[in-house]
């Protein structure tokens, strides 16, 4: 994982869901959503906590928060913002594989939420590792949410933005392999795993989960982001209202650039 390690070093991630409005949809529609699913009392596991944009928006609700990321960088970021918060906020740190949760004894957790390190997970045995672990440490009947990005919506931005990589070759590894590789001719990101709405489902039904919920966390906001940033705040307030009531719409969720699978733990 040292090629996601290293671009998140160069990345800043600390404001992709801050400063600019379009990427603040995600923040909002995944926290509205979330909400339902999660109370104050509840523990919660984050695996890929970035710099803790959720961290502090549970922590400061008054949950407790174990906040972990593969990246140090991440980490020394959160535990950086704790230091000069004027709020008490019960949060941990650490640096974590989300394929590996061995510190953690099994049933601790009420939620695990999972935002992004199955974007990076290209081997399918990762992947099932990172979700078999997630369980473990998770209790009966708990909350598991999973983001991915949506690999039609990749196709989409990228014969947009990036059309040095739009190719027959390209579209054809998107849909049939649903990853890129530092590295790779056709590599328009980091390593990066994508998926479609009903490819996420299926992988899912082979765990002990029953999927709650599956919702567009940001449909093609990323797409209208000049358009967005320049709507005045009524305006923007009433394409955030609209995003979170289109989130639930299915024949909508498969342009979407990132989704978001809400699963319960069978008893």
């Amino acid at each position: 994982m040292g090629d996601v390690i290293s671009f998140y070093d160069k990345y800043d991630e600390d404001n992709r869901l801050v400063l600019d409005s379009s990427r603040k949809i995600e923040f909002h529609v995944t926290t509205t959503i979330l909400n339902d699913y999660i109370s104050k009392e509840h523990k919660i596991l984050e695996l890929g906590a970035g710099t803790g944009a959720y961290s502090f928006y549970y922590g400061e609700r008054g949950n407790s928060v174990v906040a972990t990321d593969l990246t140090p960088k991440h980490v020394d970021i959160i535990d950086e913002k704790i230091k000069i918060s004027n709020t008490k906020m019960d949060i941990l740190t650490a640096v974590v594989d989300a394929t590996d949760l061995s510190r953690y004894e099994s049933e601790t957790f009420d939620v695990v939420t999972c935002l992004g390190p199955m974007y990076h997970l290209t081997n399918e045995e990762q992947r099932i590792k990172c979700i078999e672990e997630s369980l473990r440490v998770l209790k009966p009947g708990g909350t598991l949410a999973i983001a991915y990005i949506n690999k039609h919506y990749i196709i989409h931005v990228v014969m947009a933005h990036q059309r040095e990589y739009f190719s027959s070759t390209f579209v054809e590894e998107i849909l049939s392999k649903g990853y890129c590789k530092e590295g790779g001719e056709q590599c328009f990101y980091t390593v990066g795993f994508f998926t479609t709405p009903i490819e996420i489902e299926e992988f899912m039904s082979r765990f002990n989960v029953d999927i709650i919920d599956h919702v567009a966390t940001d449909g093609i906001s990323s797409l209208l982001r000049n358009s967005i940033n320049e709507l005045n705040d009524e305006n923007y307030k009433l394409w955030n209202d609209y995003s979170v009531t289109m989130s639930r719409e299915k024949s909508l969720l498969g342009i979407s650039n990132h989704g978001l699978l809400i699963c319960r733990k069978k008893l």
